[in-house]
């Protein structure tokens, strides 16, 4: 959007406040598409703006792109709610560059690669439930940071995986297995974190109990039906994934090697997904705007003369 122009679409409605002034109540809004989110206003609201619309439906709205506070605000001249029909979800949640069958036969082609039976027969009591496959082929990595787009999930753990694997290879005594398994099911629980209709959110259970705490739960219950499933392994594994997000909001730091190796690919490929997306928005070249979370700003070189 560029400022002046008049843009007419589809959005799902992220936030809704109803604001007062001088001029009376209006309604302050941010929308999201595919493509990423705005601020919106609406000075004169009419009933549906003002009482029925609520976060999370879908309307239609056609206003002009001004500028508020150094950003982009869309001020609307109508809004009404969008009719079944009218729009593809595609258009209003991002989802995966990369086909769902491409996705899928990454993960599961690193499972193969597992070769201690216990854990081997742990990560296949996982993806062949084709319940839980498809929530994880579906799934975000995130709400707005990275891999937040329907299908982040299963690239951001296909990538730490990968990387896990060939960093692990320059130290003989890491277990790959472990480095596997952690890889991918480090972030699983989040596919009960994050709930999925007309915008990404956190669920209740994401909220109060988080993706770590989920994810270490549905692992002892799923090991437990494993005959003989060792012990000291499922410490391992769990302190694992209890520990990938290294000294940030998570129960235990890592303590094994490769709980080390899972925790800092985790980062590298977060921060790069997080990276690539604000770089998109920059089209490839000059300065972005501060970033928050990584209290700094990012440059992304010169345009090319080609």
């Amino acid at each position: 959007m560029a400022v002046n122009d008049t843009v007419t679409g589809f959005f799902a409605v992220r936030k809704k406040a109803v604001r007062e002034s001088v001029r009376g109540d209006f309604v302050s809004l941010e929308l999201g598409d595919h493509s990423g989110r705005v601020n919106a206003v609406c000075w004169d609201p009419d009933q549906f703006c003002l009482i029925e619309l609520e976060a999370g439906m879908v309307i239609k709205a056609k206003g002009v792109v001004g500028e508020y506070r150094d950003k982009k605000q869309l001020v609307l001249s109508r809004i009404r709610l969008a009719k079944d029909g009218e729009f593809q979800l595609e258009t209003i949640l991002p989802h995966s560059s990369k086909p769902l069958e491409e996705r899928r036969a990454r993960i599961l082609s690193l499972a193969e690669r597992i070769e201690n039976s216990y854990l081997k027969a742990l990560a296949d009591s996982f993806l062949h439930d084709e319940k839980f496959l498809e929530s994880f082929m579906t799934s975000p990595a995130g709400k707005l940071w990275h891999h937040a787009f329907i299908g982040g999930l299963s690239e951001h753990s296909a990538n730490v995986a990968q990387m896990a694997m060939e960093l692990g290879s320059h130290y003989g005594f890491l277990d790959k297995d472990l480095l596997l398994f952690g890889g991918l099911f480090h972030d699983a629980g989040k596919m009960a974190s994050y709930a999925t209709g007309t915008m990404i959110d956190y669920t209740d259970d994401g909220r109060l109990i988080g993706h770590i705490v989920l994810m270490d739960q549905w692992l002892c219950e799923r090991a437990k039906r494993i005959e003989g499933f060792p012990d000291q392994l499922l410490t391992k594994v769990r302190h694992i994934l209890l520990s990938h997000q290294g000294e940030f909001d998570t129960p235990v730091q890592p303590m094994v090697p490769e709980a080390f190796i899972v925790y800092y690919c985790d980062e590298i490929d977060s921060k790069m997904g997080a990276i690539e997306r604000i770089r998109s928005r920059h089209n490839g070249v000059g300065w972005s705007g501060f970033v928050n979370l990584l209290s700094r700003y990012l440059y992304f070189g010169e345009k090319s003369e080609e």
